[in-house]
């Protein structure tokens, strides 16, 4: 299932890069059918990841819907860390942190200079990890 997701995915960005012809793939106008179910098979697995491993997590998360009704999807969940400065069940580690793990996602959003839409890529939390913090 990965790989078919994944393909789909090349697929999508090669057909982007092919109708760009060096234009960012921001400017271009995509037919959303062309683009919905691909996008639909690769959100899907963040909505049905291992039942509650969020909180489950020494770094504990929850799950934020973002709306936005120009946008296909027009819901996204997006992980939110529920601490910033301690991570949950570790004894003696001061200097841990929370932190949010992103990943670029690529979404289709309604364009003005379009009659269809462009394909742009929105950063979104997925998840929370514990890391030891950053030395100044």
């Amino acid at each position: 299932l990965k790989l078919f997701q994944l393909a789909h995915l090349c697929c999508l960005v090669l057909w982007g890069l092919t109708a760009s012809r060096g234009n960012p793939l921001t400017s271009q106008c995509v037919d959303e059918s062309f683009c919905l179910e691909s996008l639909e098979e690769l959100h899907l697995p963040h909505i049905t990841m291992a039942n509650s491993i969020n909180e489950r997590s020494i770094a504990p998360w929850t799950y934020v819907e973002r709306i936005d009704l120009h946008r296909v999807p027009a819901i996204i969940h997006e992980a939110k860390c529920l601490t910033s400065h301690s991570c949950t069940g570790v004894e003696g580690y001061s200097s841990l942190e929370t932190i949010p793990i992103s990943i670029k996602m690529p979404v289709l959003k309604k364009n003005r200079k379009c009659p269809f839409f462009s394909l742009e890529f929105e950063t979104v939390s997925i998840a929370c990890l514990c890391a030891t913090s950053r030395q100044s």
